[in-house]
């Protein structure tokens, strides 16, 4: 199994820090809280095929009829789920004036467990410009985490906004990095989408999501196969054909 190999620049945060966790360990609130089957009130929630008699036939027992939540779709599961999250290593201060100048500030933790390892470290920021033609702030902070990281021959790194933590102020910009010559400095590197003002990023809250993948070459082809003949190997495509012969066995039965 190749491997990926953190860093931290920064001992005397040793007890502060969250280092990059599995990302499966912090899935967003609000994934959790939903339930994975939830009932229908429209019929564009039953899909293709079934009209508004159907519901009415139904109404009273409602109730029964069920339909997959976003929990219920493995692409999301698997977002979520997939790589390492890199958490705010200390609260971190954005400055935004009503040109969408931005400024970085970060207040690093005392470590008040081990106060002789000295005080924390100040992290510096960087900016790269680029045109409000296509965003409104004139630059892309880029903040210097504590962390670097180094991995096997052949591993790079998708850097990217958390998958499905969703936030009204700001946005990972996502990137892929070769880590495997020589370690490589966690940056978060954001896109405000907020409202000019200052705004505290608090310690803990994910920045980045962070997904090891091995470079190989992969070819694209046109195909003139059949794709009818991968369906039975789909699950997914059979729940759907179990739950739409269901819903037409109810409907014939209960005319």
């Amino acid at each position: 199994m190749k491997k990926i190999y953190i860093y931290n620049t920064s001992p005397e945060m040793e007890d502060t820090l969250f280092f990059p966790e599995p990302a499966v360990k912090l899935t967003p609130k609000w994934w959790k809280k939903i339930p994975f089957l939830n009932d229908f009130k429209d019929n564009s929630r039953l899909g293709y095929g079934v009209d508004n008699n159907f519901l009415n036939d139904f109404k009273k027992s409602k109730n029964d009829l069920k339909s997959p939540t976003i929990k219920g779709c493995p692409a999301v599961l698997d977002s979520i789920s997939s790589g390492y999250i890199l958490r705010a290593w200390c609260d971190i201060v954005v400055s935004v004036n009503d040109i969408y100048e931005i400024n970085v500030s970060e207040v690093p933790r005392f470590n008040d467990v081990y106060p002789e390892k000295g005080l924390p470290s100040y992290f510096d920021s960087q900016e790269m410009f680029t045109s409000q033609e296509i965003i409104k702030q004139k630059s892309i902070p880029k903040v210097i985490s504590p962390f670097y990281v180094k991995g096997d021959p052949g591993v790079s790194l998708l850097v990217t906004h958390p998958m499905y933590h969703f936030n009204q102020n700001w946005s990972t910009m996502p990137g892929i990095v070769c880590i495997d010559k020589y370690p490589i400095q966690l940056k978060w590197m954001f896109h405000w989408i907020g409202e000019p003002g200052n705004h505290v990023i608090e310690y803990g809250t994910p920045l980045l999501q962070i997904i090891p993948i091995v470079r190989q070459k992969v070819k694209l082809e046109k195909t003139n196969e059949k794709i009818e003949s991968y369906f039975p190997k789909c699950p997914i495509l059979q729940a759907q054909k179990f739950i739409k012969s269901s819903w037409e066995y109810l409907y014939k039965t209960n005319k």
